[in-house]
C-alpha cells in the first residue's frame, strides 16, 4: 500500500526550536530523531503549531533517523522535517504495528536520495489484507494486543519466580 493512499499526510508546522520556549512541563517536540519516541524536548504550547495525536510522525530527514517513524498518541508540536500520517482506523497498537513495517524502508534513504513528501507519499508498505484487498486494521491491533499481552505474561511470570526465591 502507499503511504499516500492509506494516511493523510500534513507536514510539520514548526521551522525550527529557535523560536520555541524550551520548558520541563510543555508540549513534546518532535523532531529528526529516533531516540526517545521522536522527542526532542518539550517547549511551551504555540497554538497555531500543535497536531493532533493519534498520529504517525514520518521523520523525512536528519542525520541517521531520516525514514523512521513513530507513532505518538498525544498532542505534539513537529518540526517541518515530519510529514504526520492521519488515519481513522489509528489506534496505539496499528500505530505500533504500522511504523515498525514502514521503517524497514530506511535503508533506501541518505543525503543524497532524501524522504521527500512526495516519495513518502508513494512509498510502499506492506500490510496484512482483509476480504476486500483493503489493510486489515482489525488483525493488525489484535496482533500487537498479543504481543503486548506475551510480553506481560512473560514479566509477570518472571516476578513470581522472583519472590519465591
Amino acid at each position: 500500500f502507499e503511504i499516500g493512499k492509506i494516511f493523510t499526510l500534513i507536514q510539520g508546522k514548526s521551522k525550527g526550536l529557535n523560536h520555541l520556549i524550551k520548558i520541563h512541563t510543555g508540549i513534546n517536540y518532535l523532531g529528526a530523531t529516533n531516540l526517545n519516541n521522536g522527542v526532542l524536548c518539550q517547549v511551551k504550547k504555540e497554538p497555531t503549531l500543535i497536531q493532533q495525536g493519534n498520529a504517525i510522525a514520518f521523520i523525512r530527514n536528519g542525520e541517521g533517523s531520516m525514514g523512521y517513524s513513530v507513532y505518538k498518541l498525544e498532542d505534539f508540536i513537529a518540526t517541518s522535517d515530519i510529514s504526520v500520517g492521519y488515519n481513522s482506523k489509528l489506534n496505539r497498537y496499528v500505530g505500533t504495528f504500522i511504523t515498525t513495517v514502514a521503517d524497514k524502508v530506511r535503508g533506501k534513504y541518505n543525503f543524497g536520495y532524501k524522504r521527500s513528501g512526495k516519495r513518502l507519499a508513494k512509498e510502499k508498505i506492506l500490510l496484512p489484507v482483509n476480504g476486500k484487498k483493503e489493510p486489515d486494521y482489525k488483525f493488525m491491533e489484535n496482533y500487537m494486543k498479543k504481543l503486548e499481552l506475551d510480553k506481560l505474561k512473560k514479566y509477570l511470570n518472571h516476578k513470581r519466580r522472583e519472590q519465591i526465591i
